[in-house]
């Protein structure tokens, strides 16, 4: 799946989630894209659509890289 059908089903998605529960919303979807293995790079192209996902994306990003480093 490309970047393109994922910003649009977030925007799609976005519009019907209040204010208050967009960035644990965000979060869900950034964990179920990387549950069906999307590519690090597919997420970082996702980058500036979407405050919400910038913020989920990042977080995702830094832990994935957290986990390699523990021992």
């Amino acid at each position: 799946m490309n970047e393109d059908i994922i910003a649009d089903l977030w925007h799609v998605t976005i519009e019907h989630i209040p204010q208050d529960k967009r960035e644990d919303v965000a979060t869900d979807f950034v964990n179920v894209l990387l549950d069906y293995d999307i590519k690090e790079s597919t997420l970082e192209a996702l980058r500036g659509v979407d405050p919400y996902l910038d913020g989920a994306i990042d977080y995702a990003i830094d832990d994935e890289y957290g986990d390699e480093y523990e021992d």
